[in-house]
C-alpha cells in the first residue's frame, strides 16, 4: 500500500513540474497580469442655450461610457502594471477638457472610472454650443492577450460631437512585462517594403474589405497608399494578439472615411519571419 501510494505522489509531482515547464515555455499561456474591469455609464437629457438655435432644439442627449480593465497591483510585475496604468491615464486625461488626472488609490478601479467619467460629463454639462440630438463619448480599455513576457492592451474611442458623422479609434499596444515598455519595433527596416510582408497587408487589408483582387483593393485606398509592390503599414504600431500580430488603420488613415477602419490579424505563422529580434523574443 505503502508502495503504491509513492508511486501516485511521485506521479502527480512529475505531472506538475512537467505542467509548469510547459506553462512557462508557452508563448500562449495566460500569464498572472490581473486586472479588475470598472465601468461607468451615464446618461441625461439636460436644456441648452444654443449659441446657434436649431429650430425644435432645446436640449441634447448626454452618452458617456467608460469600460476599463485597471491592472491589479499583486506584488509581480509591479514595472508594467504602473507602465499599463500611466498609458491608460495618459489617454483618459487627454481626452479630459480640463486635463485633470486622477491622484487617488490607484488600486480602486471603480474611482478611476468614475473620476474620468465625471470629467467628461462636466466637459459636456458647460458647453452651449452643441446643437446635435444626442452626443456620445465612449471609450473602452481591454486586456487582450498575455504570455509570461508581455501583455497587449487595447483602447478604443467612441464618439459623435455632432456634425455629418461620429469618430472611432481602435488599436492595440503590447508591454514588455520586465520593464514596462511599450513595443513598437516589431517588423525588421529591411523588410518594410518588402514585397512578401507588402502582400500579407494587402492579403489582410482585401479580407478585411471582402475584396477578391488587388484591382478594387488600389481603388478602396488612398492614391500611392497601396500598389502593386507597396503596402502602407499603420500609424499605430502592431501588437501581439492570441491569434497574431494585430494591424490596426484608422479613419480616413488608408481609404476614405466610408471605408471604414480596417482591422486584421496576421497568423504567427506568416509573419514570423518579418518579427525583430527583441519581438519574436517576447514569444519564445
Amino acid at each position: 500500500m505503502k508502495k503504491t501510494l509513492m508511486i501516485i505522489a511521485a506521479t502527480l509531482i512529475a505531472a506538475a513540474f512537467t505542467g509548469c515547464k510547459s506553462s512557462s515555455n508557452d508563448p500562449f499561456a495566460t500569464g498572472e497580469f490581473l486586472t479588475d474591469n470598472a465601468k461607468y455609464n451615464f446618461e441625461e437629457k439636460f436644456m441648452l442655450t444654443l449659441t446657434d438655435p436649431v429650430e425644435g432644439q432645446d436640449s441634447t442627449e448626454i452618452l458617456v461610457s467608460l469600460d476599463i480593465d485597471w491592472p491589479k497591483e499583486t506584488g509581480k510585475n509591479i514595472v508594467s502594471v504602473n507602465a499599463v496604468r500611466d498609458w491608460i491615464k495618459e489617454h483618459l486625461s487627454f481626452l479630459n477638457e480640463y486635463k485633470k488626472v486622477y491622484e487617488g488609490n490607484m488600486n480602486d478601479a471603480n474611482a478611476v472610472a468614475k473620476f474620468y467619467g465625471d470629467s467628461y460629463k462636466e466637459r459636456f454639462e458647460a458647453t452651449d454650443d452643441f446643437a446635435a440630438p444626442a452626443l456620445s463619448f465612449e471609450i473602452e480599455f481591454k486586456k487582450e492577450f498575455e504570455n509570461d513576457k508581455c501583455v497587449t492592451f487595447t483602447y478604443l474611442l467612441d464618439q459623435y460631437l455632432g456634425g455629418a458623422h461620429g469618430g472611432r479609434t481602435h488599436y492595440g499596444v503590447t508591454f514588455r512585462k520586465s520593464d514596462g515598455k511599450i513595443m513598437t519595433n516589431f517588423l525588421t527596416l529591411k523588410d518594410v517594403t518588402d514585397d512578401g510582408l507588402s502582400n500579407i497587408i494587402k492579403k489582410g487589408l482585401m479580407k478585411y474589405w471582402e475584396i477578391d483582387n488587388e484591382e478594387t483593393l488600389y481603388e478602396y485606398t488612398w492614391e500611392n497608399s497601396v500598389t502593386k509592390y507597396y503596402a502602407a503599414q499603420p500609424e499605430h504600431s502592431p501588437c501581439f494578439m492570441k491569434d497574431g500580430l494585430m494591424f490596426s488603420y484608422q479613419e480616413y488613415e488608408i481609404a476614405a472615411y466610408a471605408a471604414g477602419a480596417p482591422e486584421f490579424v496576421v497568423p504567427y505563422a506568416e509573419i514570423e519571419k518579418y518579427l525583430t529580434p527583441s519581438a519574436a523574443d517576447l514569444l519564445k
